[in-house]
């Protein structure tokens, strides 16, 4: 599947989602800020992400951090893509 995603959510995914690399198989830059990725397999990335908002994405009275807040805008973001695409 051909996730298209800004800059700012790519470097979240590449950089605070572990193991997501063996899962892009193709990574082009488009227009403006938008990167194209295909990824073998989306719901392992929908899988990661989740695995990193539960292990990182909360703090210690199980409320969201900014990190969490951040992933779960990335993981709403390809959740509404792979039903509307």
């Amino acid at each position: 599947m051909v996730l298209k995603l800004d800059k700012e959510m790519v470097e979240l995914l590449s950089s605070e989602v572990e193991d997501i690399e063996p899962l892009i198989m193709d990574r082009r830059e488009k227009s403006g800020d938008t990167v194209e990725l295909d990824v073998s397999d989306i719901d392992e990335v929908q899988l990661l992400i989740n695995d990193e908002i539960v292990y990182r994405g909360l703090d210690d009275q199980e409320t969201v951090n900014d990190l969490g807040k951040k992933l779960y805008a990335l993981y709403d973001e390809i959740l509404y893509q792979k039903h509307n695409n």
